[in-house]
């Protein structure tokens, strides 16, 4: 872990007002790269690893340091102004050319951005990144447009079935009814997503006409595989151990 570390913080580029950041391709077909904050591919991934090593307390004066420094550079990404969908856009607003939307899933946005951010500010004790984390999510409660949202299908990655999961581990870790609502209304649009009758229990990963339209899946991230666990965990009133997984716990 101590060289992994190490590797982390001599890659990090360090910004004029000491945050840091860390480069990264964001589009494999052209080759251009800028800075990701998602918890999917981005920075929020990378904080979620030293939440994970202090967490175990390895080297935790180092570690905070550099955790902190990554969350300030995440918390300088927002773009909300009144009106606003989302408070982050998909990347950095170095590398989102003006455009502060993003969608709602675990993948990319502002669910999986602010959970980390509610995380570090928890283990950290800071009071201030709690509370806009809190703002954050609670505001990502409202969003219920499906298609405003680029929610197309009900699987963990970027569907349904992964939003409903985020609200209710923030529920369960948070006690807040507002995210138990979010919940239900997510789990509601889960099983409406189940209407294919040559799907897999009625689900298919949406796929865009050009590239062969829906497809059956079974796999964790856009497939049954996903959405099962998901609604196994509603069963369960305590946190899942496969939410560390996805950077979740």
């Amino acid at each position: 872990m101590g060289d992994l570390l190490t590797e982390l913080e001599k890659s990090a580029i360090v910004c004029e007002n000491g945050t840091v950041k860390w480069i990264s391709v964001l589009d494999h077909e052209t080759g251009e790269k800028g800075y990701n904050i998602s918890l999917s591919h981005g920075i929020s991934s990378i904080a979620a690893f030293l939440i994970r090593l202090y967490q175990l307390n390895f080297e935790t004066e180092r570690v905070a340091r550099t955790l902190t420094k990554t969350i300030m550079y995440i918390l300088d990404q927002i773009t909300y102004t009144k009106g606003s969908i989302s408070y982050f856009p998909s990347y950095s607003k170095e590398s989102s050319a003006g455009n502060s939307f993003s969608r709602l899933g675990w993948c990319y946005g502002d669910l999986g951005v602010a959970s980390i951010l509610w995380r570090a500010a928890i283990i950290l004790e800071n009071k201030e990144w709690e509370i806009i984390a809190i703002r954050i999510l609670i505001h990502n409660c409202k969003r219920c447009d499906l298609l405003e949202n680029a929610i197309n299908d009900a699987g963990l990655c970027h569907g349904s079935a992964g939003v409903a999961h985020i609200f209710w581990t923030l529920y369960l870790n948070t006690r807040m009814r507002v995210f138990k609502e979010a919940t239900d209304f997510w789990l509601n649009v889960t099983m409406q997503m189940a209407k294919y009758a040559d799907g897999l229990a009625g689900f298919k990963a949406w796929r865009a006409e050009k590239f062969g339209g829906s497809i059956k899946s079974n796999l964790l991230l856009d497939g049954i595989g996903g959405i099962g666990l998901a609604l196994l965990s509603q069963l369960n009133s305590s946190k899942v151990a496969w939410n560390e997984c996805f950077m979740l716990s």
